[in-house]
């Protein structure tokens, strides 16, 4: 292995509804998503893209229609744990609203 063995990303376990996943953080290969979350008419589209690679990495023998039927109750869990596994704190956006 290569000195960039060091820049790969570190996989985490996550506990959604009493079940474990090991989430993997996204490559330089999903680049694109990632960017596209800053687009208002992109966000949706790439969050849902984001979150199927990446339960379907952590769990390979689900099916596209499993992964389209998880609940939308599940998605804040979801969310903030793949944000975290990939070192992205928050859904960037370029028009935050400010706090007052």
């Amino acid at each position: 292995m290569s000195r960039l063995s060091k820049l790969l990303g570190k996989p985490k376990e996550y506990e959604i509804e009493g079940e474990k996943f090991v989430f993997k953080p996204l490559t330089v290969e999903n680049i694109d998503l990632i960017m596209d979350l800053e687009s208002d008419t992109k966000r949706a589209s790439a969050m849902k893209q984001i979150i199927k690679l990446t339960l379907k990495e952590a769990c390979p023998e689900a099916t596209d229609e499993e992964i389209k039927k998880v609940a939308l109750g599940h998605f804040k869990q979801l969310t903030e744990a793949i944000m975290e596994v990939n070192g992205l704190n928050e859904i960037p956006r370029k028009n935050k609203p400010t706090v007052s």
